[in-house]
């Protein structure tokens, strides 16, 4: 038995030092299922039963090295204690309701299994009960710590000076596992009579203020430790789990919560964070509540009305504890820099290349979460009339198995880091990415490794996933602005790989084999065609390093030395309309043919399409919205929605207006969208430029919100510039643009351009190509 142990102890440490990565999942576990129900069963007749183990002295130098080295690695190993006591809580329940204590497995497994209405409106969470936690003369107690979040992005923390503590009714003891004697909570404790056993001093109603358990400590000669260790442990805990969350929680502008934060104290008086409740009672349950909870929500309306007037202003009781260095914050009023100052202090993106010429990209943003992915150089643009969409197929086939991982033990693999696992094909981008813990970041690149170079290919799962494909096709079809301006680049670039959708057509989706998709790999999936991307709580160094480890053998060279070139798409003025007047509105997209990406004339098109802006029939504002179109879709009721695009490829772009109407509006809106690109052609002002200016600033800004939209903004960068274009960067090329640039560039791509239009619906009011030509110039004198 002792044996067992130190064997499955020993596996926990080499999986923690990584040493388990190179193992194949087929190699045996350190116990099988069978052994391991032995070893319960012998553990529970020891510790529960007080069996003796025959020969035991053996082992104990084993035992004292084993239980050192875990005590490196688990600080809580001595607050666990040996009986191996869980707690078992209802996800949906609160206040201590369903809570129990259990300590064997099979009770868990049968309380969890026993209420199926239960089951079905809510998840349990099972939680290692802290066995040998600080005591109050002999009984148990909790610390609840009140803070504030008034902002999630950057995360702001304001942390309350006072709490409390609650006590449970009994003595503590192990012997029972009732909830008179191990839960806190003053929902279930006030409704209990206190035991004759228990020690006088401890309150009658439960509850102590932080100013009594110092006064306690004190007496024992502790009482410096409550400043010195509690308090700085408990904000530690409180920071470090908001920003584990931050991705994961929905950011509302002037929003802020009020959060409860339980803690257990260890008997070396360092705070363990057992849970953090949203919304927490501010009943009036005891004299010490009363007190508290009326000045807590006096101080948190100080903290969020007060100073947001006068940044001087008493906060009361709150303490700022953390305030995230302010990289995407716009806000007015909230930035202890200033807008240019926090662009310049942005995470550095450093750029590494491997000898095959695989270069490796990442910013360290400090979060406790990570997104690392694979970005290709390769979409339907590389692909043939033969096998458009083998791209788009293969994003299928990735995730169902490798050579090395059949699909199930793949999904278990991500799904026991409790990752997720994405990809998507665009015209000439292909990207394959994992957002996981940061610690996870090593697992994460070596599953990349796993899907982007040994995907199984099985026969049977290609037939499988064809019909995935064709329901998708399906799908798509009832996404009629993906139809639209799917049409549009058909029509706009016809007759070159531009024009092809990267879904590609059914046809193919029944006809592609194995070999299809093997020779679309040998051909594109090439190392100087690829960036190793992250962001996050990533260090660049580290993941050079994983990348030498998994991605040094992927070839950079070509069959025959036969490099794909990307042949010239020619844009076509043309358009293509599909009539169906049994929809109810028209989706209409123009377009004239755009900057590349890499152009310089980027910037001031972006700022064009900005002064445009975008509608839609939802938004309030009405007549009072700054882009003029918007203004007039408003007024007249020309359209449900419009936005202006510029989808940017490595030569070309498409420069364009969609929008939704009605049929009787068709017309109008039409000939307003020409007149919007027409005054941009020759009246823009200085107004338009300066608002615009800033709301694209916004928008860039606001699209990396997260790690996985920076992850993604790096990946493709480097594939277009070679290099990630800082915001600073950006910033200073927004603000070079004036009016006059603007309508310089404008006339250079629209004034007098053949337009491409592509229509779907109810489009009998479109109006002649030749008129919407005519449209693309004024008559001057």
């Amino acid at each position: 038995m002792i044996a067992s142990a130190l064997k499955v102890c020993q596996e926990f440490l080499g999986s923690l030092e990584h040493r388990d990565i190179d193992i194949s999942l087929e190699m045996p576990k350190a116990l099988t299922e069978e052994q391991w129900s032995e070893f319960m069963n012998n553990y529970y007749l020891v510790v529960h039963e007080g069996a003796e183990i025959n020969g035991s002295i053996q082992y104990v130098e084993s035992c004292q090295i084993m239980l050192h080295r875990l005590q490196e690695v688990c600080p809580q190993l001595e607050t666990d204690g040996i009986q191996n006591i869980w707690i078992v809580k209802p996800g949906a329940k609160s206040r201590g309701r369903g809570i129990m204590c259990v300590k064997r497995l099979d009770e868990i497994l049968k309380l969890v299994d026993s209420d199926p209405a239960l089951i079905k409106d809510s998840k349990w969470v099972v939680q290692k009960y802290l066995e040998r936690p600080l005591l109050v003369h002999g009984t148990k107690f909790d610390v609840r710590q009140w803070f504030l979040v008034t902002d999630w992005n950057p995360l702001t923390v304001w942390f309350y000076k006072k709490c409390y503590m609650r006590f449970s009714t009994q003595p503590y003891s192990l012997e029972t596992l009732d909830n008179s004697v191990h839960l806190c909570n003053n929902s279930i404790q006030k409704h209990l009579q206190p035991s004759q056993q228990r020690h006088p001093e401890v309150p009658e109603d439960n509850m102590w203020s932080c100013d009594q358990f110092r006064s306690f400590l004190s007496r024992r000669g502790l009482g410096t430790q409550w400043g010195s260790l509690v308090v700085p442990g408990m904000k530690k805990a409180v920071i470090h789990a908001l920003l584990t969350a931050q991705d994961l929680v929905e950011s509302r502008r002037s929003s802020f919560e009020l959060y409860g934060a339980d803690f257990m104290l260890g008997c070396d008086l360092r705070p363990w964070l057992i849970e953090i409740n949203a919304s927490p009672t501010m009943a009036h349950s005891t004299a010490v509540t009363a007190r508290l909870c009326t000045a807590v929500q006096e101080d948190t309306l100080k903290v969020v009305l007060d100073r947001r007037l006068d940044r001087t202003a008493p906060t009361g009781g709150f303490q700022l504890i953390y305030k995230q260095p302010i990289l995407l914050s716009l806000r007015r009023g909230q930035a202890s820099v200033s807008y240019a100052q926090s662009l310049l202090g942005a995470p550095e993106t450093r750029l590494t290349a491997l000898d095959n010429g695989l270069r490796i990209a990442s910013e360290e943003t400090g979060h406790g979460t990570c997104t690392v992915g694979l970005w290709i150089s390769c979409g339907s643009r590389y692909e043939t009339e033969k096998n458009n969409g083998a791209g788009f197929f293969l994003e299928h086939m990735a995730f169902k198995g490798t050579k090395k991982l059949p699909q199930t033990a793949l999904e278990k693999e991500v799904e026991s880091m409790g990752a997720h696992l994405s990809a998507y094909t665009s015209r000439e981008h292909t990207a394959y990415y994992m957002k996981t813990l940061a610690k996870d970041l090593p697992k994460a690149v070596e599953l990349l490794s796993e899907v982007v170079q040994s995907s199984a290919l099985s026969e049977a799962e290609i037939e499988q996933q064809r019909g995935v494909v064709l329901r998708e096709l399906e799908e798509v079809e009832g996404s009629l602005q993906d139809v639209c301006l799917d049409l549009l680049h058909a029509t706009a670039f016809q007759g070159t790989p531009l024009g092809q959708s990267v879904l590609g057509p059914s046809n193919n989706a029944r006809t592609l084999t194995r070999q299809d998709l093997v020779e679309y790999i040998g051909s594109h999936y090439k190392a100087p065609r690829m960036v190793l991307s992250a962001a996050g709580g990533v260090n660049h160094d580290d993941l050079v390093s994983l990348a030498k480890q998994h991605f040094s053998g992927v070839s950079f060279e070509y069959e025959d030395d036969a490099v794909p070139v990307l042949s010239p798409c020619r844009f076509s003025g043309s358009e293509i309309r599909m009539r169906d007047d049994e929809m109810p509105l028209a989706h209409v997209a123009i377009a004239v043919e755009g900057a590349s990406a890499a152009s310089p004339d980027i910037v001031p098109l972006m700022v064009a399409n900005s002064i445009i802006g975008s509608y839609d029939i939802t938004f309030g504002g009405g007549k009072h919205l700054s882009s003029r179109l918007a203004r007039l879709a408003v007024e007249d009721g020309l359209c449900h929605s419009f936005q202006a695009f510029h989808s940017s490829y490595s030569d070309t772009g498409l420069l364009g207006i969609y929008f939704v109407s009605d049929k009787h509006h068709i017309d109008d809106m039409m000939h307003w969208s020409q007149n919007a690109w027409m005054n941009l052609c020759t009246t823009v002002t200085d107004s338009d430029v300066a608002r615009a200016k800033n709301a694209l600033k916004a928008s860039l800004v606001g699209q990396l919100n997260g790690t996985t939209p920076i992850c993604d903004d790096i990946g493709r960068h480097v594939l277009n510039y070679g290099r990630r274009i800082p915001l600073a960067e950006w910033d200073a090329r927004i603000d070079a643009v004036t009016p006059k640039l603007v309508r310089d560039v404008c006339s250079k791509y629209i004034y007098d351009k053949c337009p491409a239009v592509s229509a779907v619906g109810p489009v009998e009011q479109l109006p002649d190509y030749n008129r919407m030509r005519s449209a693309m110039y004024w008559l001057r004198f």
